[in-house]
C-alpha cells in the first residue's frame, strides 16, 4: 500500500508518530554506551544529528522550535546531575543554533540531501554544539569565581573536553547514516502527500 493511497488523517498520525518515536529512539541511545557506539566513555550526539535531518527540509521556525524543544528535555535528563555539581549550562542554546545553522547550511546550499554532506554537517555542528556548552560552563564560572578561577576552567575545558568533543563530533558524523537515511526517506514521502513537508 502506498503513502498516497492512506487518508491525511493517517498520513499524518503515521507522521507524528514516526517523530516521536525518533526522537524516543535518539532519547534512549544518548545515555546508552553500546560496543562500536563509544570510545573512551563518549558516544554520538542523537539529538544533534536528528536536529539536522529534520531542519534539512523545513523553516527556521521548525528548525528553531526542535532545538528549543529537545533542548528542554535533555535538560529535564541532566537537570538532577548538573544541580549536584552546581552548574546549569542549558541544552536549548546549543541545540536551537545547531537547528539554526542546518535550516541556513542547507538554504545557502552548502549542505544537500546527500548522506555525505548530513554526516559532514554532523561532524562539525556536533563541535558547536558542543563549543556553546563548553561556553556556558565558562561563563558561569568567570561570573560566579574569581578570574584566576575561570582561567584554570577555560584550561581544564581545552586540554580534557576538547578530546572528548572530537570524539563525540566524530562518531556523529560516522552515525549519522544510521539515523539519516530512514528518516530522511520518510520525510520526503510524507512531504510529497502531507502538509508537513
Amino acid at each position: 500500500m502506498s503513502i498516497s493511497n492512506l487518508s491525511p488523517l493517517v498520513r499524518n498520525g503515521l507522521h507524528i508518530l514516526i517523530v516521536i518515536a525518533s526522537v524516543g529512539l535518539c532519547l534512549i541511545l544518548l545515555p546508552s554506551r553500546l560496543p562500536g557506539m563509544e570510545i573512551l566513555g563518549t558516544g554520538p550526539s542523537w539529538l544533534v544529528m536528528w536536529i539536522i535531518i529534520w531542519s534539512l527540509n523545513r523553516s527556521i521556525w521548525h528548525a528553531a522550535t526542535a532545538g528549543i524543544v529537545l533542548g528542554l528535555i535533555q535538560d529535564g535528563m541532566t537537570f538532577p546531575a548538573a544541580a549536584t555539581l552546581g552548574t546549569l549550562p542549558t541544552h536549548v542554546l546549543s541545540l536551537t543554533i545547531v537547528g539554526v545553522l542546518a535550516f541556513w547550511l542547507h538554504k545557502q546550499r552548502y549542505l544537500d540531501n546527500t548522506i555525505l554532506s548530513a554526516s559532514i554537517a554532523a561532524f562539525f555542528l556536533t563541535l558547536v554544539s558542543e563549543f556553546v556548552t563548553g561556553l556556558q560552563y565558562f561563563l558561569e564560572t568567570a561570573i560566579q569565581q574569581s578570574p584566576v578561577a575561570s582561567v584554570d576552567s577555560l584550561n581544564y575545558l581545552w586540554t580534557n573536553q576538547s578530546s572528548v568533543v572530537l570524539i563525540a563530533a566524530i562518531l556523529s558524523g560516522l552515525w549519522m547514516p544510521i539515523l539519516y537515511y530512514p528518516l530522511n526517506f520518510w520525510w520526503q514521502k510524507i512531504s510529497v502527500t502531507s502538509k508537513f513537508g
